[in-house]
């Protein structure tokens, strides 16, 4: 598929999204998140990722859709923006709370929040508001419930107040308010709000979102002693989640249903629905969601614990540790392909007298902005390694491009290196560096040892011969060949 073709496809699976139709969405989906995945196009790629996660939960198939939650968590800590991750953040803390696990599902909506409020993301903020309207409504402070329903329709324009980018999930906020009345025992202004919501329900299929309105109207009818309107309601939205697979959703109606019978005193109605809800309850116990969701907790937290090992404090780029454990491995794949790589050693000359004049923040400056240009600069090369090597030093592995030479690499970076400068009390402080540089000579150096000797004798060269100057390692020689 050509980035056209991609384009097409992913404006066609938007119109899907949008008109509900989740069904056709899932069909169509799975080639356009292959596509964007190999056209670099990570942002429609976690677009798409998100909309097809919800859509398995929107038709109730639970297992797959947390499947796809885990690939659309991997992406986003990649390559995600703050709302990606608020995203991600709300997806996942439904799933959360539609196992069970409310505490958790609070504090991933909590801090969703706390980002949303910090950017001022609307529609976010619209999102969690209802998300957490739910969660109250399953503890029964229907108080709280209705506060926060109502600042979730405020976000999606259902007042006067108009927002530039609304949150646009108006169901879900109108049916969660129509519970919290009714859980307040304000049937009117709750039958005000399901009666407008069920007009906009045509024919089947339902999504979960409509189910849910089927459920709310059923909860409104049994609270005010229409037992059998309620059941036949019960019934209806039985009969399409069943047909979804949405055994979360079952679980919830058959309790109700289960519920009703008794009061009704139906025996033989009674025992075939109980059958069905104990089936229905061992198909949950066998489908293992929280599993799932723990290891991809577990996950994270291993991931957070490696950045941790692997990221340099103050400059945020990879520290030697990081550099000694992956280096070898760029360097045996070298040997096999015969590609050229460079080492560079590049050493900020002058630091202790940079710090004595003008202090250890200014130190911090000058080895932050040293580290930020390098990662910048080298970000066009296929594959790289920028590192601190330790105090002033740094070291870069790079895989030399098609058509260059590590000359021409390293004579780019230094004049981006020699233009920095950092201004302190008014005064421009001039930052000057001395690099060395060795290659791999396409693959027949093979010890990474080796090759950082190498690069570490021409930068001693470098220094030696009076420093902020560039030299690159000559077997040939001892001293190597100064730029």
């Amino acid at each position: 598929m050509d980035k056209q073709e991609f384009e097409e496809l992913f404006i066609t699976l938007n119109t899907l999204y949008s008109a509900n139709r989740y069904i056709d969405y899932i069909e169509l989906s799975s080639a356009a998140i292959d596509s964007a995945y190999v056209l670099g196009m990570y942002d429609k790629a976690m677009l798409l990722l998100r909309y097809r996660c919800a859509s398995y939960f929107q038709v109730g198939d639970l297992q797959i859709a947390v499947n796809v939650l885990e690939q659309y968590r991997e992406l986003t800590f990649k390559y995600g923006t703050d709302i990606d991750v608020i995203q991600y953040y709300s997806l996942a803390s439904i799933y959360w709370g539609t196992f069970g696990h409310r505490k958790k599902s609070e504090e991933l909506m909590l801090k969703g929040l706390e980002i949303a409020n910090r950017i001022e993301h609307v529609e976010s903020m619209g999102k969690i508001y209802n998300n957490l309207s739910d969660l109250e409504i399953e503890q029964g402070e229907y108080s709280k419930a209705k506060e926060f329903a109502f600042k979730s329709l405020y976000y999606c324009n259902a007042f006067e107040t108009k927002h530039a980018q609304p949150y646009t999930g108006i169901t879900y906020p109108k049916t969660n308010l129509a519970i919290a009345h009714i859980g307040l025992e304000e049937f009117q202004e709750a039958n005000e709000l399901l009666q407008e919501l069920l007009s906009n329900i045509n024919t089947p299929p339902y999504s979960k979102a409509q189910l849910e309105v089927f459920n709310a109207y059923a909860l409104l009818c049994e609270k005010q002693g229409a037992i059998g309107e309620a059941i036949d309601m019960y019934q209806k939205s039985k009969h399409y989640a069943l047909e979804n697979n949405d055994l979360s959703l079952l679980q919830t109606i058959y309790d109700s249903l289960v519920r009703l019978i008794e009061q009704q005193g139906n025996k033989i109605v009674l025992c075939a629905v109980q059958k069905e809800y104990i089936n229905i309850l061992l198909e949950i116990q066998k489908e293992n969601y929280s599993q799932v969701l723990f290891d991809m907790e577990y996950n994270d937290q291993k991931k957070q614990f490696e950045r941790t090992s692997y990221i340099d404090p103050l400059t945020n780029i990879y520290n030697r540790r990081f550099f000694d454990e992956h280096a070898e491995k760029m360097l045996e794949i070298a040997e096999v392909e015969k590609q050229q790589l460079a080492l560079l050693m590049i050493d900020l000359d002058h630091f202790k007298s940079i710090n004595d004049l003008n202090g250890h923040l200014c130190g911090d400056d000058a080895l932050v902005l040293t580290a930020t240009t390098l990662q910048n600069y080298f970000e066009r090369y296929e594959e790289s390694i920028v590192a601190r090597f330790g105090g002033d030093e740094f070291i870069v592995l790079t895989k030399i491009l098609a058509g260059e030479h590590e000359q021409t690499v390293t004579e780019n970076l230094y004049e981006e290196l020699k233009s920095l400068v950092l201004i302190v009390d008014e005064e421009v402080v001039n930052l000057e560096f001395s690099i060395g540089v060795s290659t791999n000579d396409y693959g027949r150096t093979t010890q990474i040892e080796q090759f950082i000797k190498n690069a570490d004798s021409a930068l001693y060269s470098s220094k030696r011969n009076g420093r902020n100057q560039i030299t690159i390692y000559n077997p040939y020689s001892n001293v190597g060949n100064s730029i």
